[in-house]
Parts: structure tokens; sequence; C-alpha cells
């Protein structure tokens, strides 16, 4: 259970011990404002939550018909973190996780105060290569799902490849990426091939390109020899090591949108929020 919104959730003080008779008592012909369907009730560190049900009448209180305890403290933990936000329901089932109670009150970002009670979520890797970190990809899914998909509960699972990792085992004297990144060290001779070095003879021998079947085709299309290739494609290595369930990838043969294959999810290389939130909508609806 999540509310749609952190205004209809209303917040109460108490003096009482929050059992559910005494929580039922205080809600029994009392009058609710129209927007609320929930409280969240507080007794110093004793937290819990409600729902309610109203007379559909034209005012802005409505009289209660019926009230039900959907937490009681024992299964309640409190939260206040200004960094969160209160109205992703991804963002509040994985707060709920770290702190392992069926129910969690958050007040969070501009001090809005919401719960989240333990539900399924639907469950994602997001499978990249670095550098740059932080993964890309995962910062992209991030803003998403605090923002166009704040209904969606999804538990997403980091998978990445060090490119550097790559490059060292490769044990190439020179080696050679597509373009370059922040973070990429490779302890030896570091080339770029967006910047089209000159190379002799012997130094083409001994690159290695540590990229893709397009950026092997550029390198021919530059320096007229095929590569030594080392395969970086997020997509090909995501087969290669048959991560399960829904994957979600970055390709530059996907130019915009996003296209599928099976239960991989490809956006293009240089995505956007949109491309992944259509994405992660073909999963969740």
């Amino acid at each position: 259970m999540f509310p749609a919104h952190c205004k209809e959730v209303s917040v109460k003080s108490v003096d009482f011990e929050l059992t559910e008779k005494s929580i039922l008592s205080f809600l029994e012909a009392k009058h609710a404002y129209i927007r609320t369907k929930y409280y969240v009730f507080n007794n110093g560190t004793d937290w819990a939550v409600a729902s309610v049900e109203k007379k559909d009448v034209n005012s802005v209180l409505q009289p209660i018909t019926t009230a039900k305890v959907v937490a009681l403290p024992a299964d309640t933990s409190f939260v206040e973190d200004p960094s969160l936000e209160v109205l992703s329901a991804s963002m509040m089932g994985k707060m709920r996780e770290s702190k392992g109670t069926r129910c969690i009150v958050v007040k969070g970002r501009a001090e809005h105060v919401s719960f989240f009670v333990d539900e399924e979520p639907r469950e994602i890797t997001i499978f990249d290569v670095v550098p740059p970190s932080p993964s890309k990809l995962l910062g992209l899914v991030n803003s998403v799902l605090e923002s166009d998909l704040q209904d969606r509960y999804i538990r997403t699972r980091l998978e990445q490849i060090d490119l550097n990792d790559i490059a060292r085992r490769s044990n190439a004297r020179i080696v050679m990426f597509p373009c370059k990144a922040s973070g990429l060290r490779t302890g030896g001779k570091t080339l770029y091939l967006d910047g089209t070095p000159e190379l002799t003879p012997s130094e083409l021998d001994e690159v290695t390109l540590v990229g893709c079947s397009l950026s092997a085709r550029i390198f021919k299309a530059v320096y007229d020899r095929e590569p030594r290739l080392v395969n970086m494609c997020p997509l090909d290595l995501v087969k290669e090591m048959g991560v399960h369930g829904h994957v979600l990838v970055k390709c530059c043969r996907v130019k915009q949108g996003f296209e599928s294959d099976g239960n991989i999810l490809i956006v293009p290389w240089g995505a956007r929020a949109p491309e992944v939130s259509a994405a992660l909508r073909s999963i969740v609806g």
C-alpha cells in the first residue's frame, strides 16, 4: 500500500497508546478533510497508520464511515530523510527494505510525510559499463523513478563491467577506447578513437581496441585495417553472461526510443530520461 500523494495523508500527534482499539475509537464519528484517505499517528517514538473511507458529501469535511488499522508500532519504522522523495514508490520501498519492517513512515523532501507498506516490486537489472562512474544509466533510472514513474515500485540491481579491468586483462601495450571518459586508466599507453591519433604501422600492430562493432568499423575506415578488438558492447556482454530477468542496457545500435530483445530492454548509448521511462513502462505497464 502506497498513497498516490502525500496530500492524502493526515499526520496526528496523540497522547494515547497506539493500539488498534484506541485508533479506531479516535476516528469513530470524526470528520476528515475531503482529500484525506490515511492517517499517520505519532506518540513519542511510536508510529501507526490507518486508512479511512468517508461519506461523499458536498463539503471539505466529510464524515468517516469506515476505518481500518494498516500498521501498528511493532510493524512500523520512522525515518526523517530530507533527500528522500516520498512520492516515489521505488525510493520508499527501498527505504522500507533497509529498515526491515512491514511499514515505514518517512518525513522526506520539503518535510512531506507519507508511508509505505510492504508490497512486491518489479525487478530489473541495470547492466552498464564504467567509467565514467557512477553508472549514468542507473542515475537515469533513479531520476525516472523519482519523477515520471513515482507510482511504480521497481527494485533495481546494478551489474557493471569496469573497462579498466577489460583493458588490463588484454595485456596490450597500447589500448584504444572509442572516446575519452573520466576514470579510464589502463596503466599503459591509452588512446581514443574519436581523436584519430596518427599511428605508425608498428604501433598499429600493438593497438587493442576496447570497443564494439561500430567502433571497429570506424577504426577500419580510419586506419584501413581490422583492429584487434576486445568487445565491450553491453548488449553482447549481457547475452554472454546470461543475466536472468528483465535487464536494461544501452547500445549504439539503437538510435532513439528503445528496443527489446526478449527480456533485454535496449536504450541508445546517449539515452535520455523519456527513453528510459518508456523502456521501464513496457515492464510495469
